[in-house]
Order: structure tokens, then C-alpha cells, then sequence
């Protein structure tokens, strides 16, 4: 795969992962209608529907494999298929849909025994890779600082409070994804685990409760060169941008993640549909802000809200922004230079 073969808007479409409804690919005409195309840089798959609450993706291994494999067929180009499975409370994969049950961070850190979180994930992401999925958005660098945080700490998605031992068991989860060729995805950057609220549900402020030890297993993993993709959060911290939460803010991936700590790899952005992010910004402000602070790889996981259209939409935002000359082709073709030398590297092999 190479930049040069590439449209502006095959280009434009690899900068995008959404999600989607179906249990197969003729569940889902406008999706394999963009794969023909080339217009999509990768899927998200769950396995519960947000809304519905019935299965969305996953019902059964066969059915999965036979889905991935599908979707491989249909892309014009290489397809990122990503999965959150961290183990424990989210595990897309688990016993209700035919595969094991991994151990969460937090059981896997108390645990405290080397061999068993590399028997674990070398595990772990063998299944991955079997089935066919290339990216994983896992593991969770977050450090376990309030006991009140609900959606990291309390699921005991966070393998400790001490940076150290998140980075010792994280590199685990890392190297045995690279072994196999999936990528592992670290988040929530800057930190969510001293956080109070949700943002999946509402703004989500850490001005007063983040602190820059937070950012320690970034620094000591990149040090280790063992970080090589960082999915950006949407927490906001006026005293280090008083306007834009990290996922839209400039100073937070460019001036902190790309230059002090010195990060070259993918920064994907989480869900642009949780409320922490869609409440407060229009599509338009959300990808030109985007485009603007650094993200590679924009994330609708089509679960908070359905929309078939939004790869059109995406595409003709981008393209009126790039009209306007509010965004940059040399600005689009970094990313995209950067996203291909990954899947070069992770699907070629």
C-alpha cells in the first residue's frame, strides 16, 4: 500500500474507524458499499448493541471469523478491524459468546506474577490474531487514583496506582500483541483514573484531580519503545488548555505527547459520539479541532448514536475545511503516511 496510489478522498477515509450493525456483511449495504470503494481505514466491532441491547458483531467464533473475513474481502484496502478486549468488564470477547474469560488489569497487577500475565496475553492476543483482528484497544495506562471513579477504577480496568507497575504489566500486554502482529492502542490519554464523571455520559473536568504523574507509563513506554499507538480521551484540564478537552487540543497531542514526550506512533481519538465530546461540538468543529491538534485516526463507533452517513459526512467536511484552507493536504498526507507504514507493517507480515 502506498500514499501515492491513493485519492484525496481514499486518503481522507483511512483517517476514519467507525462501527456498525450486523452479524454479517449483508446486514450492512452501506458498509461493504464503502470497502469496495476503498472508503474506510478500519471497523470497530461489540458485541451488544448500545441502544438495542441485542447482539451487534459477535455471536459465536465462526460467526465472527466469517465476518472478519468478509469485511478483509470486501476493502479495497487493507482494513484496520479493532476490538476492545482488555479482559475483565470489557471484554467484547467472553464465556456469553463461546470464548474465554480473561482476568482484568486490576486482577492481573494484584496477582503480581510475571508468568501469568505473559501466559495470559500471549493468550489473549493469539486469539486476536486468529480470528483476524489487527488492532486492540487495550491496554489501560490510566493509574487507579480515586476509588469513586466509576468507569475505570471501580470496573477495575487499571492495573495500579504506582506508574511502574502499570508500565511492567502493560509492556507485557503490548510486546505479545506486537508478537502477532496486533496493535495495541494505550489509553485514555492524558489519564482518566483520577477523574470523577463519565465521558461517555457528560464533560468530564480533571482541572483540579489530574496530576503529571499521569503521564509517567506514557513516558517510561515510549522510553522502552514500547508504545506505539495512544488513543486520546476527551478529559478536559483547563490549566493545560483552557478551551479544548485533549482529544481536540492541540497542546495536549502536539506539544505534550508528539514533543515532550517524544511519541511518533497513531493517536486514534476515542468515541467522538460520547456526550464528553458530541454535546458540545458540531461535526464540523469536531474534525476540523481534530485534524487541527494531531489525531490520526478518527473513532465513530456508531453505538451512542446510528448514523450510516457519517463516512459522507466526514469526507465532505473534510473537503470543504481543506477548500477553505483550514486544513492542510500536507497536514492529511502526514497522517495517512504514518497510518500506512502501520498497516504496511502489521498486515503484511
Amino acid at each position: 500500500m502506498r500514499i501515492d496510489e491513493l485519492s484525496l478522498e481514499e486518503k481522507i477515509c483511512q483517517m476514519l474507524v467507525v462501527g456498525f450493525r450486523g452479524l454479517k456483511i449483508e446486514d450492512v449495504p452501506w458498509l461493504s458499499n464503502s470497502l469496495t470503494k476503498g472508503h474506510l481505514g478500519g471497523v470497530i466491532l461489540f458485541e451488544k448493541d448500545y441502544q438495542t441491547g441485542e447482539k451487534r458483531n459477535i455471536s459465536e467464533p465462526t460467526q465472527l471469523q466469517t465476518l472478519i473475513a468478509q469485511l478483509k474481502r470486501n476493502s479495497k484496502f487493507p482494513l484496520f478491524i479493532a476490538i476492545d478486549q482488555e479482559g475483565g468488564a470489557v471484554a467484547r470477547l467472553n464465556s456469553s459468546n463461546g470464548f474465554e474469560d480473561f482476568p482484568s488489569a486490576n486482577e492481573i497487577a494484584n496477582k503480581n506474577d510475571i508468568s501469568f500475565a505473559e501466559e495470559t496475553y500471549s493468550k489473549l492476543s493469539n486469539l486476536l490474531s486468529q480470528l483476524g483482528f489487527n488492532v486492540n484497544f487495550a491496554p489501560v495506562l490510566d493509574l487507579c487514583i480515586n476509588p469513586e471513579n466509576t468507569v475505570i477504577v471501580q470496573k477495575k480496568r487499571c492495573f495500579s496506582k504506582e506508574p511502574e507497575k502499570v508500565v511492567r504489566f502493560s509492556k507485557i500486554f503490548i510486546q505479545n500483541h506486537l508478537r502477532r502482529n496486533v496493535l495495541p492502542v494505550a489509553k485514555h490519554f492524558p489519564g482518566h483514573g483520577s477523574s470523577y464523571a463519565d465521558t461517555h455520559k457528560q464533560w468530564v473536568d480533571v482541572t483540579n484531580l489530574w496530576t503529571t504523574t499521569e503521564l509517567k507509563p506514557y513516558e517510561l513506554l515510549r522510553n522502552q519503545d514500547s508504545l506505539p499507538a495512544v488513543m486520546v480521551g476527551h478529559l478536559f484540564n483547563k490549566h493545560i488548555d483552557p478551551i479544548y478537552p485533549a482529544t481536540l487540543s492541540h497542546i495536549w497531542i502536539e506539544e505534550i505527547l508528539r514533543k515532550q514526550i517524544g511519541f511518533d506512533g497513531l493517536v486514534f481519538t476515542d468515541d467522538l459520539q460520547m456526550k464528553a465530546i458530541a454535546d458540545n461540538f458540531t461535526l464540523e468543529e469536531i474534525v476540523q479541532l481534530g485534524f487541527n491538534a494531531g489525531v490520526d485516526i478518527f473513532l465513530f463507533a456508531n453505538q451512542i448514536e446510528y448514523d450510516e452517513q457519517i463516512i459522507s459526512k466526514f469526507v465532505q467536511i473534510v473537503k470543504e475545511l481543506i477548500y477553505q484552507n483550514r486544513i492542510s493536504l500536507d497536514r492529511i498526507n502526514k497522517s495517512v503516511e504514518r497510518i500506512i507504514n502501520f498497516k504496511n507493517k502489521f498486515m503484511l507480515n
